[in-house]
């Protein structure tokens, strides 16, 4: 039984029974009235729909959904024998001869000749629309179809108009949503999919929902497994994983499956909570989750094929029909059983299973217990506090008027009661017989008019004024007026006067509180005095403020304004200068010396490309633009890494490399490029200038309050010191040691690591002695996770796309020409077909003209920008949507977020990685580049003979390889192994995997020992 989680009325109770009774009679008189009148006709009697069902017999939600559009259509006025479904069996059908004969069957049962011609077609999934306008297109001319459940593509040319599409709602970013609500603790979500068609559009839906949840939790998909190893895998998950089970029509061997029952053998077997897509698996092992209720569907669908058959088009020729909202639903015993908080739930959630509550069963009785129960309460509790008051009510009444004579002796204010009727004071406290000098006799026989002076600070007259505030003040209005009253000895002072009406029965009596202000008056004048001045000093420094806050403003936009031109006028060269070179290194046809000079192109081009990073670094501190990008980090093989990064630096000049550190936890959440920055700046200083003795890198670890822990980093050195002089200077921008060691780089190193410790939460601090060495240190906190780290796999370079996977269509968009060349160069070698535009307008047209898989656009462009052009394409809901990346040489980090929000799908930069771009390319196009040279990242197997294959390498390239690993230099390494790979590819991934290693010392050895043997010298 369903239930809302409001609950409601049990059909078994009073109030239910009573409404049951109220209905059945209702019923019996609309009988009997309906008996009693003639029968009118049916408003869609004669009228024909025909059914086209994708699949077989035996599917338990595509059964309910028709029985609930028949019985919908039924009760609507068709008759039964006009509601025509027939059932195609499209999945399995392959036979050619059978599908033809099925499609003459078709074709003559329901033409107009055979007198059973439909007035309305609907077409039930994919298959059967394609097969409607393929097949049995002659049933559909004059004919509007309905199309449920498809992917909602572009239909073919010459397809009729009155076709109407629904696409399947099958909500995954709502389940995914509250699956991660109920299960915050969540590591890996695991989804089942089939290997068909129609499984792999679903599975695109599944991975752009999981695109809200990357970083967070681990995805899998199944699609890659058989029917078998499904169950084998959702049976044995491990903890801390959800099964979110889709439509598995069809598995990777070929094994045809009826989706919905196996979802529910997929639940059944799991031993983590299961989320399902449809209603029907609702108490069949599915926990839940924001689901498609079929019945709900098909009344929706059904209330549109009545309108279609009254002449209605229930939408614009071609246009998609409004999908059905999706429902959260959710098995009452499966919460119980996985002990979820159903309070994380939307408010609307229905229940399955759902035992009643004493609530629901006895609402009225439970509201009538407790109305008398809490009328009795409150007649018992007023009997007691009447009984009370009545003790008190004598003492509280002598106790009163003494209580108010004290109050009114001892109030800071003069306080006179007037009579209106006698014209006479008839009470004085003792202050208004200090204030006014006179004694309470002499008060009590006079009135206000004795009191007041005739000139008053309003400049009525004075029985006039009286006859006005009196009058008000016996209407309940309190009075407050400032008067002039005359003391005993004449003397005239400012005061405040209150005048409110005593509520006494049978008189006429006016409280009039007098307070003095001649000091307020006084303290008035002279901070007029002042406020006047300070008005004057305020306009003054509002306007040089405003100007200030004017001119901070416009230099801040100019910095803005001027760091995005820059870092786009300078990367967008270098993307020529990095990208030919790198390509044209990978030619066979060049002399080795060509490739030596492109690979000092090349080294020039990263070298111009690590300075400009380094102001724009600054530059983005400066302007407040810098973002930390935290992730999972293992801090001892961070450690580890940037030792080895140094160690041959150090070996060289013979400086003792030490590294401590204490309690440090596997894995905490930090920006470890950021830190991995910081520490190499400050190890690579302490090296440049220290001649002898060592450099110590330490960290230690102490456990912190709310699951975080306390690291403390130290660099220490013993060489010369730094002069207390320079101790601040250091950490300004461009600001160098004055010895010829330190004029090497930019001098942003210390300045830049100052700001990326801060941006983390702490501060870089430093301590030194002239002669005795110096200590960088700096304190963080960061949370402690538990999941260990997962090792890479180094990918090898692209060589080509498989067969099967080649013609995909790519548009590239671009004013630079260089740029277009060099994509070009890059992608049309592996199976790409391309076509260029120079512009945005101009890219407006071709995507216009003809369908494109991808666009590549550059983001700055003259007539339209990237941005420009990606709103109007996603805008275009009449033309099949590509995927768009947009491309840029800025550096900034929120524009990647600017762009996505925008609508395109993915974001590089300039100078563009090839093995960015290519990684890119299959995330967009779900294609799988040919590689060569892919391997683990581990150390080349000892079978390996390094020495032998190195003399194999041109002395050339051993030199220039040997200088890029003696300085540490990765990325003139990569340039140099890229021209190795092609004659000699098992030795440029062994080097490659070294490298990734850290194996430079025995790496640089062989080098080295090979370039002093004589057919070395020449290099």
């Amino acid at each position: 039984m369903m239930r809302d989680v409001s609950g409601g009325l049990r059909p078994g109770s009073g109030m239910g029974r009573a409404a049951v009774h109220r209905c059945c009679r209702a019923w019996l008189l609309a009988f009997c009235v309906a008996a009693a009148l003639p029968a009118a006709a049916a408003p869609h009697q004669g009228q024909r729909v025909l059914f086209l069902n994708a699949y077989d017999y035996g599917r338990a939600g595509v059964e309910s959904y028709t029985r609930t559009y028949v019985a919908a259509m039924a009760a609507a006025g068709l008759a039964s024998e006009d509601i025509m479904v027939e059932h195609l069996n499209l999945n399995t059908q392959r036979d050619p001869a059978q599908r033809n004969a099925m499609r003459d069957l078709l074709l003559l049962r329901y033409t107009e000749m055979a007198g059973r011609k439909a007035d309305l077609i609907i077409a039930m999934q994919q298959p059967a629309l394609d097969f409607l306008l393929s097949d049995l297109a002659p049933l559909a001319r004059g004919v509007p179809v309905l199309a449920i459940n498809t992917s909602g593509k572009a239909l073919p040319p010459g397809s009729p108009a009155a076709i109407w599409q629904q696409k399947a709602n099958v909500d995954f970013p709502g389940t995914l949503a509250q699956a991660m609500a109920l299960f915050p603790e969540t590591k890996t979500i695991v989804m089942a999919v089939g290997a068909s068609e129609a499984d792999q559009v679903l599975k695109r839906n599944m991975q752009q929902a999981a695109l809200a949840w990357q970083g967070k939790v681990a995805m899998q998909y199944l699609d890659g497994h058989t029917l078998e190893q499904m169950r084998a895998a959702v049976a044995h998950l491990p903890s801390h994983t959800l099964l979110v089970t889709g439509n598995v029509n069809r598995d990777v061997g070929g094994n045809i499956a009826t989706p919905v029952q196996f979802s529910e053998q997929l639940a059944r077997l799991a031993n983590v909570p299961a989320f399902g897509m449809y209603n029907a698996t609702v108490g069949k092992g599915i926990l839940g989750g924001s689901l498609l209720h079929i019945e709900r569907a098909a009344q929706q669908v059904a209330q549109m094929s009545l309108a279609a058959l009254d002449g209605k088009a229930p939408a614009a020729p071609g246009a998609l029909l409004p999908p059905a909202r999706p429902v959260p639903m959710y098995d009452w015993e499966q919460v119980q059983r996985w002990d979820a908080d159903i309070s994380r739930l939307p408010p609307q959630t229905l229940f399955f299973n759902r035992p009643p509550q004493l609530w629901h069963e006895h609402r009225v009785a439970v509201l009538l217990v407790s109305g008398v129960f809490i009328l009795m309460a409150g007649l018992l509790s007023a009997l007691l506090l009447q009984r009370r008051r009545l003790r008190r009510a004598e003492s509280e009444a002598r106790e009163s008027e003494q209580r108010f004579r004290i109050l009114v002796e001892h109030a800071p204010e003069a306080i006179l009661v007037y009579d209106l009727d006698l014209d006479r004071f008839v009470d004085a406290n003792s202050s208004a017989q200090r204030m006014l000098g006179l004694s309470r006799e002499a008060l009590l026989a006079r009135g206000p008019f004795d009191l007041y002076s005739g000139k008053q600070p309003d400049g009525l007259p004075l029985g006039l004024m009286m006859e006005e505030h009196l009058r008000r003040a016996m209407l309940g209005e309190p009075v407050l007026v400032e008067r002039h009253v005359r003391r005993a000895d004449g003397s005239i002072f400012p005061c405040e006067v209150r005048l409110v009406k005593l509520p006494m029965e049978g008189r006429r009596l006016v409280r009039s509180g007098i307070v003095d202000i001649s000091e307020r008056k006084h303290s008035e004048q002279e901070l007029l005095g002042y406020r006047d001045h300070l008005e004057e000093l305020v306009q003054q420094r509002t306007a040089a403020l405003s100007v200030a806050v004017t001119e901070a403003e416009s230099a801040n936009r100019a910095k803005s304004v001027f760091l995005a031109n820059m870092s786009h006028e300078l990367r967008t060269p270098l993307n020529s200068v990095i990208g030919f070179s790198q390509m044209m290194a990978d030619s066979s046809s060049m002399f080795e010396e060509e490739k030596h000079n492109l690979a000092i192109i090349n080294r020039a081009g990263h070298h111009l490309l690590t300075l400009i990073n380094d102001i724009l670094e600054l530059s983005k501190i400066e302007a407040g633009r810098m973002q930390l990008q935290t992730g999972p980090v293992d801090l001892n093989g961070l450690l580890d890494e940037v030792l080895e990064m140094v160690r041959m630096r150090s070996n060289d000049q013979g400086i003792a490399l030490q590294l401590e550190r204490s309690g440090v936890p596997p894995l905490v959440r930090l920006d470890g490029a950021k830190l991995r920055q910081v520490l190499l700046n400050l190890l690579s200083n302490a090296l440049k200038f220290i001649e002898q003795g060592s450099v110590t890198l330490s960290l230690a670890c102490q456990p912190a309050d709310k699951g975080q822990v306390a690291l403390v980093f130290a660099v220490r050195d013993t060489g010369s010191g730094i002069a207390e002089e320079d101790l601040e200077r250091i950490f300004e921008p461009f600001v160098q040691a004055d010895s010829a060691v330190a004029q090497a780089g930019t001098g942003l190193g210390l300045t830049i690591s100052r700001e990326f410790v801060r941006l983390m939460g702490g501060e870089l601090r430093v301590d030194s002695t002239l002669g005795a060495g110096s200590v960088f240190r700096f304190d963080l906190r960061a949370p402690v996770l538990q999941q260990p780290a997962i090792a890479a796999l180094a990918p090898g370079r692209v060589a080509r796309l498989p067969a099967a996977q080649r013609g995909r269509r790519v548009l590239l968009v671009d004013d630079d020409d260089n740029c277009r060349k060099l994509l070009a160069g890059l992608l049309a070698p592996l199976g790409f077909q391309l076509q260029e535009a120079a512009g945005g307008a101009q890219a407006q047209a071709m995507l216009a003209a003809q369908r494109y898989d991808m666009v590549l656009s550059d983001w700055r462009m003259p007539d339209m920008d990237g941005l420009a052009l990606t709103r109007w394409l996603r805008a275009q809901t009449a033309l099949v949507q590509p995927r768009l990346v947009i491309m840029t040489a800025s550096a900034f980090e929120e524009e990647k977020q600017e762009a996505l929000a925008a609508g395109a799908d993915g974001f590089l930069r300039k100078p563009i990685e090839q093995e960015h771009l290519f990684a890119m390319l299959e995330q967009q196009l779900d294609v799988r580049f040919q590689r060569t040279g892919a391997v683990p990242l581990r150390v080349p197997a000892a079978a390996f003979d390094l020495q032998q294959a190195l003399g194999h390498l041109g002395a050339a390239e051993r030199q220039a390889l040997l200088e890029s690993v003696q300085a540490l230099d990765l990325r003139r390494s990569a340039i140099v192994l890229a021209g190795v790979a092609t004659s000699l590819p098992q030795l440029a991934a062994h080097i490659a995997a070294m490298l990734e290693q850290h194996q430079y010392q025995p790496l640089c050895a062989l080098l080295a020992q090979l370039a002093s043997e004589p057919q070395g010298e020449d290099a």
